[in-house]
């Protein structure tokens, strides 16, 4: 018998990964039974992983030696008139920020180049983050049943789509699966695979008409920094994003392989 519905605590510590394995296992069995509570959940898992790509350079840092050092000092005997203080200026910072608008003076240009990004391919970037390392259910659907993936998600997008094969580049198709684009619109994602284990991803979106207008232009567009390493196209009114963590021209060439089977 299917286990009751759990809290939303329990859906944000199951994307955190902060649940035991049991119980862990107990939410994803409850998701698997339910597509579009599994849907949301997996939108809040590509959420997190977009908001962590943006400061993941500074995630991976060591802790500086000073920082170490001050962590060893003995908290320091606060006062009301220190709590006081530091209240005015949390607030004072907080009406600076929001007066400031999203970008801050002193954000990256890495995060400032992948906001600028046009949404299909930030989404691509993320669901490539979180579906990539799973081990066990890296797809919804398996490449054995590619016909009814096919025939499913061309459904759900609304358009007739076709899955590259990339055998002569070394690649094999694992699988596909559904997910949710801005708006609740639907996305599908295919992964690949080669005898390294290394994997390519190739996310497909319909664009509204508006979208196409902002996120032209059509050409090959590279997206180079760690967090969103591919290449993203526009070809009428489907937008495509491969991702991998391969070297540039060994990434362009599945691109292209990719393209022309499409076209």
């Amino acid at each position: 018998m299917s286990m009751n519905r759990p809290d939303e605590t329990a859906f944000h510590a199951w994307v955190d990964g902060e649940l035991a394995p049991e119980r862990a296992a107990e939410v994803g069995q409850w998701l698997s039974e339910h597509p579009a509570e599994a849907a949301r959940v997996a939108a809040l898992q590509a959420q997190c992983a977009g908001l962590r790509a943006l400061r993941a350079e500074v995630l991976d840092e060591p802790v500086p030696p000073r920082l170490r050092r001050a962590l060893r000092r003995p908290p320091p005997q606060w006062r009301w008139p220190h709590a006081l203080a530091a209240g005015v200026m949390l607030c004072l910072g907080m009406g600076l920020g929001y007066g400031l608008g999203d970008r801050a003076p002193g954000a990256s240009p890495q995060a400032d180049a992948l906001t600028r990004l046009p949404v299909f391919v930030r989404e691509a970037a993320a669901a490539h983050a979180v579906y990539v390392p799973e081990q066990r259910h890296p797809v919804e659907v398996a490449a054995q049943q590619q016909a009814h993936l096919v025939q499913w998600l061309s459904k759900r997008l609304g358009v007739r789509l076709k899955v590259p094969a990339l055998d002569a580049q070394g690649f094999h198709l694992v699988g596909g699966r559904l997910l949710p684009g801005e708006a609740g619109q639907a996305r599908a994602q295919f992964m690949y695979q080669d005898a390294a284990g290394t994997r390519v991803t190739l996310y497909v979106s319909v664009l509204a008409r508006e979208d196409r207008a902002a996120a032209a232009p059509v050409a090959f567009q590279w997206t180079g920094d760690e967090s969103a390493r591919g290449f993203y196209w526009i070809d009428g009114r489907q937008g495509y994003a491969v991702s991998a963590a391969l070297p540039r021209e060994r990434l362009h060439a599945l691109a292209e392989a990719i393209y022309h089977q499409l076209g």
